[in-house]
């Protein structure tokens, strides 16, 4: 719920509104009723509507009033007001961001209020919540969903296979010097009834809703991407085993050039490492650090599958699921360009080329 601007009273409201009377300039005069509004106690979404700027400039210009008091509201184009904290200061408060909050925030996320907090008992500099939010911005911050990562996890093996990538593709190119190696990642997903939902447009201030199935059917849809030519394959299935992972596999072979052989990355699921597993000879299997999908670019499929296609729907049976499935991939693991985008593996960059 937005609320009020704060508002230092530099000058008394009815000197503010006295100076907005016999203002000939109209931007002035425009920053003037900014003020003269929000002292008002009117939120920043309706001061913006009511002068026909963004939310943001009236925050803006709020803040430079509260800072300067009149003189900040001069025109000033091009300029900024002088940062609060120095170089060190913006450095020690980044720091602070990253480590993420303390056992004395008593929180288990940094909002605006609590980044004010800190501002002012650790550094000792009072902000406006507009102004908190520009100085994240300007350090480069967004609120941003993280992305979930399992607790047993071990940074220091994910390091380690990262390092260790390129001499072992330079390895299985020395073993395959007639043929070109391309790295290759594979995952699988589950898709069914038990919806999902995703972010929608809506009104300030509303809470829209969406469908969200809570039925049971499902199917898997097991894929493999290679990040340097946006090249893709899948497979939709009714169950997950080490037979489905076989089929897939010689399907995927099929699709390989003749001059090429594929390094497949996956991940170290009961289906991967088999003793029944099928590996085709011109495909090589790189298995990841145990709790990893972080390394696995594939795992991003998934989300932009669910987030552009799958979530805010009911789907009546698996024929519906089915279709649903085959429409998207067809939709956005075919566009090689979109997959290059999407499935991109910054870490292996490097390993890729021959």
């Amino acid at each position: 719920m937005e609320v009020a601007l704060d508002v230092q009273l530099h000058l008394s409201l009815e000197d503010l509104v006295r100076l907005e009377r016999f203002e000939k300039g109209a931007a002035q005069s425009k920053r003037l009723r900014i003020v003269i509004l929000a002292i008002g106690g009117w939120t920043a979404p309706a001061i913006a509507m009511s002068v026909g700027l963004s939310r943001r400039v009236c925050q803006r210009w709020v803040y430079r009033f509260n800072e300067f008091g009149l003189a900040g509201l001069s025109d000033r184009r091009g300029s900024e007001p002088k940062p609060a904290l120095t170089p060190e200061q913006q450095a020690q408060v980044c720091e602070r961001l990253e480590a993420g909050p303390t056992p004395a925030d008593e929180v288990c996320s940094l909002r605006g209020v609590d980044v004010q907090r800190i501002l002012a008992e650790e550094f000792g500099v009072l902000r406006c919540l507009a102004a908190v939010y520009q100085l994240l911005h300007r350090l480069g911050y967004s609120y941003l969903t993280p992305r979930p990562r399992h607790r047993q996890s071990n940074p220091a093996a994910q390091e380690q296979f990262k390092r260790e990538l390129p001499a072992r593709l330079q390895a299985l190119r020395d073993q395959h010097v007639d043929q070109r190696v391309r790295v290759y990642f594979q995952d699988e997903s589950r898709f069914g009834q038990h919806g999902t939902t995703t972010n929608v447009w809506a009104r300030r201030g509303s809470r829209p809703t969406a469908v969200r199935q809570t039925e049971y059917q499902y199917l898997w849809v097991l894929g493999a991407v290679c990040p340097e030519t946006g090249h893709s394959d899948g497979l939709l299935s009714p169950q997950l085993n080490t037979k489905m992972v076989n089929i897939f596999l010689q399907q995927f072979s099929q699709t390989l050039a003749a001059d090429e052989h594929a390094a497949l990355i996956w991940d170290g699921a009961g289906f991967h490492t088999s003793g029944a597993l099928k590996v085709p000879a011109n495909v090589t299997i790189i298995q990841l650090p145990a709790y990893s999908p972080e390394l696995n670019p594939i795992e991003n499929l998934w989300h932009y599958l669910k987030s552009h296609y799958w979530s805010n729907q009911a789907y009546a049976d698996y024929a519906a699921l089915e279709n649903a499935a085959i429409k998207a991939w067809q939709l956005a693991a075919l566009d090689p360009d979109l997959m290059k985008t999407v499935c991109a593996a910054p870490y292996a960059d490097g390993a890729t080329s021959k």
